[in-house]
């Protein structure tokens, strides 16, 4: 009895990793394609090489594979393979040889337990990398800018003529650089001057700096003068500074996470980074949430559909499923829910989902 499982289990496994294969490949090609057609005004503009456009695509490649495709390419291959399956009589054939169709499918769910693993390995390590490495890529090498501005013991620090100025975080909705200091030299590069600001806000086409102070050195003496409210000049705008926001996705989850705690013990909302912390531990379950979806789905239609009809489903459940997540991380960043169950509600409904229907399907 052992053996005959063991066969079958090793047929299941390799007709679905036959077909997983393919899936993911065609998935990923058809995200580079519109990938490279949503930059393609900038490579033409700046007449970028083809070698730094094909180095762009490649650095991008993690991100489509664990952030967009993998759950997808496992959904699609589950109701392609068992629809095959049951199309061909396989699966009545195994039935009736006493294999219930928990066993049958059993092996699925390794798999998937291992690709969520790898999706949570690859977004960990390679896909923070990648994309800072695409983000230089762009903006040095082909659009030409001069790298002024990076990140460093978690603030961000920009370089400007004879100043220099760090940033604690970014705050895109608010347009405010909360937690700034700035230095101004000389071209001795002597520092003349240090202003820090509780936060600095871009109104009206200024920027206004609330509560800190200026520091005014001048040899061995220095002037300290408070303020609540001033309105300071600097070289760069809001839009020219807005870019140089740390992004979540060019983080792994522990860097996500000391970030998180810097700007918690400095006082300022981390709401937004919260939420996209535990998407980072809640999205890779989508891999096995996808079998349990797609089996019950793939047995019920599988004599009647084809590859149109396993097609059509994938991109209806898929799209149902992100407009979902992506409404409930909405939800979490504007503090309508907490951020843990912003991020784990929908993996938890399409689980269940998955669960109930597959109860249903008769053995």
């Amino acid at each position: 009895m052992f053996d005959r499982l063991r066969v079958l289990h090793r047929y299941v496994i390799l007709e679905y990793l036959k077909v997983f294969s393919l899936s993911l490949s065609s998935l990923i090609l058809i995200y580079m394609i519109v990938l490279f057609f949503q930059k393609i005004d900038v490579f033409i503009k700046h007449q970028a090489p083809f070698h730094l456009i094909f180095l762009y695509l490649l650095y991008k490649t993690p991100e489509v594979i664990f952030q967009w495709t993998l759950p997808y390419g496992v959904l699609l291959a589950t109701l392609l393979t068992l629809g095959t399956l049951s199309r061909h009589s396989e699966i009545t054939a195994m039935k009736a040889g006493g294999v219930s169709l928990y066993r049958i499918t059993f092996p699925l769910f390794f798999i998937a337990l291992f690709i969520g693993l790898c999706s949570f390995l690859g977004n960990e390590y390679l896909v923070p990398e990648a994309n800072q490495e695409g983000r230089y890529l762009l903006s040095v090498q082909v659009k030409k800018e001069t790298p002024a501005s990076f990140f460093k013991n978690y603030k961000i620090w920009f370089r400007s003529d004879h100043q220099i100025f760090n940033i604690q975080l970014l705050d895109t909705e608010e347009k405010a650089l909360k937690g700034f200091t700035l230095y101004k030299f000389d071209d001795q590069f002597r520092c003349l001057q240090r202003i820090d600001a509780k936060e600095v806000k871009w109104i009206n086409g200024k920027w206004k700096f609330l509560e800190g102070s200026v520091r005014d050195f001048d040899g061995s003496s220095i002037q300290t003068t408070p303020f609540k409210e001033i309105e300071l000049s600097l070289l760069e705008s809001w839009e020219s500074l807005q870019s140089m926001e740390r992004q979540s996705r060019e983080m792994s989850y522990t860097e996500l996470r000391t970030y998180i705690q810097r700007i918690q013990a400095a006082g300022y909302d981390s709401t937004r980074y919260l939420v996209d912390l535990y998407s980072k531990l809640s999205y890779p379950f989508l891999n096995l949430i996808m079998i349990l979806i797609g089996v019950p789905f793939a047995l019920k239609t599988g004599r009647s559909g084809g590859v149109a009809l396993s097609i059509g489903a994938s991109v209806m459940i898929g799209f149902a499923y992100g407009v979902t997540f992506y409404v409930f991380l909405s939800f979490g960043k504007s503090g309508v829910l907490a951020p843990f169950l912003s991020a784990w509600i929908p993996t938890i409904l399409f689980g269940l989902a998955g669960i109930f229907t597959l109860m249903s399907v008769r053995q």
